[in-house]
């Protein structure tokens, strides 16, 4: 084995029992909801997906404690544009993403994220060590890690800590709000909305529907030219008169060669926007897919390695197809679907 990879591996189990120890707090008792003013939701991390994933917790925790402020900790990323329009959403506190390289921002971040004062503070994710420790040290008088029974029915990680919390929540004297958790959502505003609109016409040029691909994932999730040639080869064929465009990464990637119109912007809010403005959306397990299930736009979630269920798009129209089981002529009839979703194509 790799000498590095080995002492990362012992790192981490280390780390992991370490953090394992660590239990919720809970103090004097509230009386009521509006005595949690400060909240603090631990997310140390900077992947797009894992920050959008946050969104029905921040909308959970607006309807329990509507009079509240939220603060985010994460690691250097966009946090601050994905939460530009939630107005519970105080701050975004940003830690380096390597310590070692950024050792005086690390150490000023922290020393700031430690003197603030909070009600509450959060683990968004029950297996984030990084979240159970920093939740642990932060200087709030109601601390939840996860260390309660999680209702192992719930498996999408977006919604977990949502059910771990309302069983929390009463112990410390607030009265859980038991509505079911919310769609991950940008809040686009209409402005937004209506310039991703105008983007999307200067390329289609008509008023017809718009499937929107997006064929680029890391190594362990992609799928090969082949395949996505085959899957674009299938849609002109099925559907003729709908529009296909083609979302490209940073890194100008296209597995269908660019046959297909293409969109890129480097701000996640106009590309959200674009994404909004086609009807279906198409692509592998990515941060890129579940900004577009915070578009609203829904969204067809393509998975082999990663758990379907765990992370799977989640927002309303949206599916999660697993390509070791379903074949491209079925993969079409969940885009039927979803485009035409009042029109029966069962038979």
């Amino acid at each position: 084995m790799n000498p590095k990879k080995f002492i990362n591996a012992i790192t981490r189990k280390a780390f992991r029992h370490l953090t394992g120890s660590f239990k919720n707090k809970i103090g004097k008792t509230v009386s009521t909801n509006d005595a949690i003013e400060r909240i603090l939701i631990c997310r140390p991390n900077h992947r797009l997906g894992n920050l959008l994933l946050l969104s029905p917790l921040v909308q959970k925790l607006e309807s329990t404690f509507p009079n509240s402020e939220i603060d985010l900790l994460v690691n250097q990323s966009c946090a601050i544009q994905l939460y530009q329009n939630y107005d519970n959403v105080d701050q975004v506190i940003e830690l380096p993403r390597n310590p070692f390289k950024n050792p005086i921002k690390y150490i000023r971040t922290f020393v700031g994220f430690r003197s603030k004062k909070y009600d509450l503070a959060i683990n968004a994710v029950m297996e984030s060590c990084s979240g159970r420790l920093f939740t642990s040290i932060s200087n709030a008088s109601f601390k939840f890690v996860g260390d309660r029974g999680t209702d192992k029915k719930e498996r999408h990680i977006a919604k977990q800590v949502i059910y771990s919390l309302r069983e929390f929540l009463p112990t410390i004297g607030v009265k859980a709000n038991d509505a079911m958790p919310a769609s991950l959502d940008l809040r686009l505003a209409n402005d937004e909305l209506i310039h991703g609109g105008s983007l999307v016409y200067d390329i289609v040029q008509n008023a017809q529907p718009t499937i929107c691909l997006y064929t680029h994932t890391t190594d362990t999730k992609s799928y090969t030219e082949t395949w996505w040639l085959n899957l674009y080869e299938h849609l002109q064929k099925a559907f003729p008169e709908v529009n296909i465009i083609e979302v490209l990464p940073k890194e100008n990637i296209s597995k269908i060669g660019f046959r297909a119109p293409a969109l890129y912007s480097n701000d996640v809010r106009e590309l959200a926007a674009m994404i909004a403005n086609t009807d279906v959306f198409i692509g592998a397990d990515s941060g890129v897919m579940h900004l577009a299930s915070s578009s609203l736009t829904p969204t067809i979630g393509l998975f082999s390695v990663t758990d379907t269920e765990k992370y799977k798009p989640y927002n309303e129209g949206s599916v999660a197809v697993n390509i070791n089981e379903v074949e491209i002529d079925a993969l079409i009839v969940f885009v039927k679907n979803t485009l035409y979703p009042n029109l029966n194509t069962s038979a």
